[in-house]
């Protein structure tokens, strides 16, 4: 735990939410964008971050998303059309889909610089918007590199893109115009990976074959038998989601233990025990409530998060608005849902 130094101290995290009033916001969410064939969903997004940032507090006061809907909606559509034009062409000329993926990838510094400035300068703490402060050039000329080692190691170097990548983001981000500043070693990186690799396939491949085994040598009714073999693929999901809560424990306090500001650090620490807990516990509880208990998980991983992260603050330190926060369109974040890709921190 971080000690503060003279003239320092320390702010934790608080969420004031409860899974009860996030239940709410989330089951009518769902419903007016079912009714409303998914139109109403760029108003869902809005409610569900205002209720979010509004829950969540540091030294007394909470965040604040600006977002519009409208705006959402209209990069929504944008977003919607390019991906309909890829399925379509994709359908009757396959070849065209490898194209458009590679477009995609050349357009991706241009999605992660319009993503992170949208959502960054639509939030604020204080009245104080944050920014994205890195130019499309930029992030070309980072990822370009990145790729390129990525395809050459096939892969293997991904870790190290990791930390890169991470590193890059944060680096970029800034609270008025005070821009925080991230190291990170792709050594620590790579441990990591291998640690959660090496459990994975400890805990999942011994319980995936014993269970197979075990399934094969029961005499099941024909209406269950296909079910019960599931059983060994449900062992390996449980175990990745062990492996997955291992690594975002460790590579999270990685990278906001690595970050710092103005007046300002960072400390994350959380226990990959407890988040391994916590994620097992959600995917049963979610498993088995058919989806209902969703609000109750994500509000309670939120909680367990903000508990273990503060920030060390420098009262002397002085922060200023940027005076030239230009409007951010929402087509390159909605370009990212809509092709599954996370450009987030």
């Amino acid at each position: 735990m971080a000690v503060p130094a003279s003239g320092e101290r320390v702010v934790r995290g608080e969420f004031t939410g409860s899974a009860r009033e996030y239940f709410r916001i989330w089951i009518v969410n769902l419903f007016f964008t079912l009714v409303t064939l998914g139109i109403y969903s760029a108003w869902a997004k809005v409610r569900k971050k205002r209720y979010f940032y509004g829950s969540t507090r540091f030294d007394g006061d909470s965040f604040d998303y600006f977002a519009s809907p409208k705006a959402i909606l209209h990069g929504r559509l944008i977003a919607a059309g390019v991906f309909l034009v890829y399925a379509f062409v994709g359908e009757l000329y396959p070849p065209a889909a490898a194209a458009a993926w590679i477009a995609l990838i050349i357009a991706l510094p241009w999605l992660v610089v319009r993503a992170l400035g949208f959502n960054a300068r639509n939030s604020a703490w204080r009245g104080l918007r944050f920014d994205f402060v890195a130019t499309t050039k930029l992030a070309a000329r980072k990822y370009a590199g990145m790729v390129a080692v990525m395809l050459l190691t096939l892969g293997l170097a991904y870790p190290w893109f990791e930390a890169r990548y991470k590193a890059f983001l944060l680096s970029n981000h800034a609270f008025g115009t005070s821009r925080f500043a991230c190291q990170l070693r792709a050594r620590s990186f790579y441990g990591i990976y291998l640690k959660a690799g090496l459990l994975v396939m400890a805990l999942g491949v011994p319980a995936s074959i014993l269970l197979g085994l075990a399934v094969a040598r029961l005499e099941l009714p024909e209406t269950i038998e296909p079910l019960a073999f599931l059983l060994p693929v449900a062992a390996l999901y449980v175990a990745y989601a062990i492996g997955y809560a291992y690594t975002q424990a460790r590579t999270t306090n990685l990278q906001w233990n690595s970050t710092q500001g103005p007046g300002v650090r960072f400390e994350s620490t959380l226990e990959a025990k407890r988040l391994m807990k916590l994620y097992v516990g959600n995917f049963l509880a979610v498993a088995f409530t058919a989806g209902l208990l969703i609000p109750w998980a994500v509000v309670r991983t939120l909680r367990y998060r903000l508990e273990n992260f503060a920030i060390i603050v420098d009262d002397a330190a002085v922060h200023s608005a940027s005076p030239a926060l230009a409007r951010v369109g929402a087509t390159g974040q909605e370009l990212g849902d809509f092709f599954n890709m996370d450009l987030g921190i």
